[in-house]
């Protein structure tokens, strides 16, 4: 489209509206509509795949296609051309819902004048223009966020890869076992940005994903035979923003690791189990839980020396505003409440 020409397909099959819509266009006076006009759907169609159409009147009711059906067949041929309706059903419900898939507007013939068509041609230009330059802001911003997910990755992964190099030089255990913990806490950072960096929606990801893939590097990092401590991983449904999911994984990590480190003393076998489940819209329920020894009754986990349930506790109650209650009937159990939204 240039200022001074606008390129109108009209698909319509009654020859009086399309003198009458023919009349209307060209009594504006600061543009000209060159129109093009076809009385069939599938003549339309074709000329949408090949010319240079600025904008396209269509009506709903042709010999080849009837009401909506016509309009998506437009659409789909034609998705960057803003679609106006113009079409002799006076049909609110039609109307709304014609615009709310995409028309840039429904007009009903015979109560539209020539000044109402010929703005309407011009606003619809103007709004798909807008639309279009939006999506395409909008799509260099996710890609840009992608970027930034991803060298936020490759950073943690310098450094978890560090915490590996340095820690083959130590011979003190439990100096060796704290970059271990270390390490593993970057590495469950890292991959959430990973995640989110592979994800189609930027804005969340899929949390059970995650938790498998953390949990298995979990007992990889610690040498422990799957066959003998079983994960069991139920979390269904639970799609969290970065801001609540990186949380959420180094509460996992931290206790998936304790149950690794102490449940299953002398080659034990047993099972580590982490469910998660939408409570509301505001909350979910965490629950890790394993079949080992236990922890002792005089043990209180929120006054300990452990930086690991240190963390938690800070993570829980804190940052996620949940709570904590700690099971030892049958091994140990870890049951939280935690708000994903304010």
């Amino acid at each position: 489209m240039t200022d001074k020409q606008i390129k109108v397909l009209l698909i319509e099959d009654n020859p009086g509206d399309v003198r009458l819509i023919r009349e209307m266009l060209n009594e504006a006076t600061d543009v000209i509509h060159k129109i093009e006009c076809l009385d069939r759907l599938e003549a339309g169609l074709k000329h949408l795949a090949d010319g240079d159409i600025d904008i396209v009147l269509l009506d709903l009711g042709l010999p080849d296609s009837q009401e909506l059906s016509t309009f998506i067949k437009a659409q789909s041929q034609a998705k960057k051309t803003p679609i106006v309706v113009l079409t002799g059903r006076d049909n609110e419900e039609l109307g709304l819902n014609a615009v709310k898939m995409g028309a840039q507007d429904y007009l009903v013939k015979g109560q539209v004048c020539s000044n109402v068509l010929i703005r309407a041609v011009r606003y619809a230009i103007e709004r798909k223009r807008t639309e279009e330059k939006i999506k395409a802001s909008l799509r260099e911003k996710e890609i840009l966020l992608q970027e930034l997910h991803h060298r936020v990755k490759n950073n943690m992964q310098v450094i978890s890869s560090l915490l590996r190099l340095q820690s083959m030089q130590i011979k003190d255990e439990k100096a060796l076992e704290i970059f271990k913990s270390n390490q593993n806490r970057v590495k469950s950072m890292c991959l959430i940005h990973e995640r989110l960096y592979q994800s189609e929606d930027l804005a969340r990801i899929d949390f059970a994903d995650s938790v498998r893939i953390m949990t298995n590097h979990l007992v990889a990092s610690y040498g422990i035979n799957p066959k003998a401590i079983k994960l069991n991983v139920n979390i269904k449904d639970v799609f969290l923003d970065i801001n609540k999911a990186i949380p959420c994984g180094l509460i996992v990590n931290e206790l998936v690791s304790n149950s690794l480190k102490h449940a299953f003393p002398d080659g034990k076998k047993g099972e580590i189990k982490i469910a998660m489940h939408p409570l509301n819209k505001n909350e979910i329920e965490l629950i890790v839980s394993d079949t080992g020894i236990g922890i002792p009754e005089e043990f209180d986990f929120r006054h300990t020396k452990s930086l690991g349930l240190h963390l938690v506790t800070i993570l829980a109650e804190d940052q996620l505003h949940g709570n904590i209650k700690l099971d030892r009937l049958k091994g140990t159990c870890f049951h939280m409440r935690l708000k994903i939204k304010q």
